[in-house]
């Protein structure tokens, strides 16, 4: 009888977990865009632009998912579709627009290329509607990633007009080897073994500090993939919103005590444990979408998972402890 009571409250404990991870997998879900960053064993690199012009520069962003292309003030670049027809367009003056007559406008808008517009015409006259002033377009071009699975790597190009002038931007696909996730497995186990070893010997340990690491470290991970993110793919505030509520929660729990402590505790730990199922594929991708050397990145996503798995365990290891103050309520 006397193991009834904390054996519910580790039960209740991996529950609740257990049903907020659910909640954020579910909300954080992204649809199934062209335009997501995310890590893959696929790279797009430009080998050639024939013929060149200093006035435009070029550049591929998140390993294969798009093309950036900048124009100098005073020069006119129009990005050619599969079929050829103006595609987008930046005006002496910076100003940019798309045309809504091109059949890739609504290609590009899954990494599929399956959405279609009945008001495409590649033949018809372009009507350009309007994007911004920056001088710069940024798009998903199927051209530049595979389409099908068994696509291991193919030459790719895409036609520009610079002022009138054709302009071939010639590049790969190469299919990079991924790294081994031995060393960060082996890092996530070492630092999970000394941070249990550690928190254990407090007479009641709830999992806080690691609660905080592993949240503040999951928030600088969504701030820096939606900042690394160009304006023009749609930036997706949503991981900050949940690393940053799981960061909260992690920061009230220090202002409590006892069963409070612990659910503030468990969702911390949960919201960011299902931000981290979004991030793990880092540790195994040969091209990360992070600022950053690759290889801090996936150390600082194993840290991070490591510090969740030990806030978990020795929140549990509380749970089936009786706190102090049940323990005075007996000897009373």
């Amino acid at each position: 009888m006397t193991n009834a009571r904390p054996a519910s409250g580790i039960l209740r404990c991996v529950l609740a977990m257990a049903g907020v991870v659910a909640f954020t997998l579910i909300v954080s879900a992204q649809p199934a865009g062209a335009s997501n960053l995310t890590a893959t064993n696929s790279r797009s690199v430009i080998l050639s632009i024939e013929p060149t012009d200093p006035a435009v520069m070029l550049g591929v962003i998140g390993g294969d998912v798009a093309l950036r292309v900048r124009a100098e003030p005073g020069h006119e670049v129009i990005v050619l579709g599969y079929e050829m027809e103006p595609y987008l367009r930046i005006s002496a003056d910076g100003a940019t627009s798309v045309n809504r007559r091109s059949p890739a406008r609504a290609l590009n808008e899954t990494r599929t290329g399956t959405r279609t517009d009945s008001a495409a015409d590649s033949t018809a006259a372009p009507e350009w509607i309007s994007l911004d002033g920056s001088g710069e377009v940024v798009w998903h071009d199927h051209r530049i990633h595979s389409m099908t699975p068994a696509d291991d790597g193919h030459e790719w190009t895409v036609a520009l007009l610079i002022d009138g002038r054709r302009v071939d931007v010639n590049g790969e696909l190469r299919l990079e080897p991924a790294p081994s996730p031995v060393p960060w497995l082996a890092l996530i186990v070492g630092l999970v073994m000394f941070g249990v070893l550690l928190g254990r010997r407090r007479s009641q340990p709830d999992g806080t500090i690691a609660a905080i690491t592993g949240s503040l470290l999951s928030l600088a991970m969504a701030v820096i993939l939606v900042l690394d993110t160009p304006a023009q793919l749609g930036r997706q505030p949503l991981p900050i919103l949940l690393t940053g509520v799981a960061y909260l929660c992690s920061m009230v729990a220090l202002l409590l005590t006892g069963r409070g402590r612990r659910i503030a505790v468990a969702a911390s730990l949960a919201l960011s444990a299902g931000f981290l199922t979004t991030v793990a594929k880092n540790l195994v991708s040969a091209y990360v979408p992070m600022i950053g050397p690759a290889v801090a990145a996936r150390a600082i996503v194993a840290t991070a998972i490591a510090a969740v798995i030990i806030g978990v365990v020795l929140l549990i290891i509380g749970s089936g402890r009786p706190s102090a103050q049940a323990d005075e309520s007996r000897l009373s």
